[in-house]
């Protein structure tokens, strides 16, 4: 009991920490158009200009891209960026610090006809920014340079009447010029169609941001994964965010081949032995967090995304470890279940396994946070069949194996109610499924301190798949 309440104290305290370190990072927030969001790029999420910069920054920063392709600072061109959505996010948002790199589109004949509008426009923009309650530093991005030649957007309009009028407007606010257009003028052969720079043209760029905030040169080489790089537990640790959440990847000091990776989509590093063991023997450790998302729809198609990008842009196996702790049982299963193909196996640490014995109606604000994500009605729940225990056939028909572990005196997620009842319903099935049950063993901790018995039935089993 003693040890569980210390558990407990370091989980509230952890959790307070995350939520101060959340509220005190600084917002950055990019505005621009197909430069800024990273057209042209094999992986904008890890190498476009505001990506980098999110790497040089480091964790004390969150650095958001709100880049749209073809858009104008002015608000009569044929794509105006006030008009988008993203500049309503960018309010939305409420950033510290914003980058204004607008100008390249507004250079093309059928907009710069308007330029007599050009800095009334841009001095809108400001305008708006500055009356946000956050009140942001602004800075002023001069246009990269434009190699094209022939084409509508037109360096020497950049050069000779977009750039003074952006320098008048950042002389009359007070607002500081990122010269980007000076970066990049001698990175001809970094602008493969000689208007957006290849990932060594957005590192410069990049260079140039963080150089105007930190007064400072960053010494910086491009990664192979995306966002902050950090150390846990000895391995190279990668922040980054996919579609509007929190995404880590941990790599191996030595990945096998394949590239084998386990997935956890809800608490990362709470109670890592295995992780940290499947790390040791070369797999990556992959996080994407769906927490709060109660094996939701919402959450399998954004589980979707971002599995796909794992290998399209990393090179991932095609079949992924999926581990669901706690609440992650629910994305787990229900994912594996939709998508047995791209499964090795499952691994189920105190799972949640039927949403009706947790949160369940007795969590009140859980249980009602639950029906919202599911877009359910109470009356709903007596025709629910979506939990995991309700979704396994399309495993077992695909043979999908599957560990469990469990404390069989868990009051927080019952494992009678649980993993026993999927455990049973799975044999039935004829699907595979092994259980360690932890005698005397409450919800928490979680996971063996000796977690050789998991380990070797993940690798016999992730290791044969194709």
């Amino acid at each position: 009991m003693k040890g569980f309440a210390s558990i407990l104290l370091f989980l509230q305290i952890s959790l307070c920490l995350f939520a101060q370190t959340e509220n005190t990072r600084i917002k950055v927030a990019c505005i621009g158009d197909s430069i800024t969001f990273g057209a042209g790029l094999d992986n904008t999420a890890r190498d476009s200009w505001p990506s980098i910069l999110s790497q040089m920054l480091g964790k004390e920063y969150v650095v958001q891209n709100y880049g749209v392709s073809g858009t104008t600072m002015l608000s009569a061109g044929d794509h105006p960026y006030v008009s988008c959505f993203a500049f309503d996010a960018v309010i939305r948002f409420q950033p510290d610090i914003v980058f204004i790199k607008l100008g390249t589109n507004d250079s093309k004949p059928q907009n710069w006809i308007y330029k007599d509008c050009f800095e009334k426009d841009a001095q809108s923009m400001i305008d708006a920014l500055r009356a946000l309650p956050s009140s942001p530093t602004i800075y002023l991005c001069l246009p990269a340079k434009a190699f094209a030649s022939g084409k509508s957007i037109r360096d020497s309009v950049i050069v000779q009447e977009v750039i003074p009028r952006l320098r008048t407007v950042a002389e009359r606010n007070g607002i500081p010029l990122v010269d980007i257009h000076a970066a990049t003028s001698q990175m001809e052969e970094h602008f493969p169609d000689k208007i957006h720079p290849d990932r060594f043209a957005s590192a410069a760029i990049a260079q140039s941001a963080y150089q105007a905030i930190s007064q400072k040169t960053a010494t910086f080489s491009l990664q192979d994964y995306p966002g902050v790089k950090s150390k846990w537990r000895g391995y190279d640790k990668y922040d980054f965010q996919f579609e509007g959440r929190d995404a880590i990847v941990v790599a191996p000091l030595a990945a096998l081949p394949g590239k084998p990776w386990i997935w956890r989509p809800a608490f990362f590093g709470a109670f890592p032995s295995v992780d940290l063991a499947m790390l040791a023997l070369g797999y990556h450790v992959v996080y994407y967090d769906v927490t709060f998302l109660y094996g939701s729809p919402r959450s399998l198609e954004m589980g979707d995304h971002f599995y796909e990008a794992m290998l399209k842009y990393y090179g991932f196996s095609s079949r992924v470890i999926v581990e669901g702790f706690s609440r992650g049982g629910l994305f787990a299963v229900n994912w594996a279940a939709k998508h047995p193909d791209r499964v090795a196996c499952l691994y189920l640490d105190a799972p949640v396994c039927d949403i009706t014995s947790w949160p369940g109606r007795q969590r009140e604000e859980l249980w009602k946070e639950f029906l919202k994500e599911w877009n359910l009605r109470e009356e709903d729940m007596e025709n629910f069949k979506s939990n995991p225990i309700d979704c396994l056939r399309p495993l077992a028909k695909a043979g999908i194996p599957i560990i469990g572990v469990a404390g069989d005196c868990d009051r927080t997620v019952p494992y009678e109610d649980n993993l026993a009842v999927l455990a049973a319903r799975y044999r039935k099935m004829g699907g595979t499924v092994e259980v360690i049950l932890k005698p005397g063993c409450d919800h928490h901790p979680h996971s063996l301190d000796a977690p050789a018995p998991i380990i070797s039935k993940l690798l016999q089993w992730s290791l044969i798949q194709p």
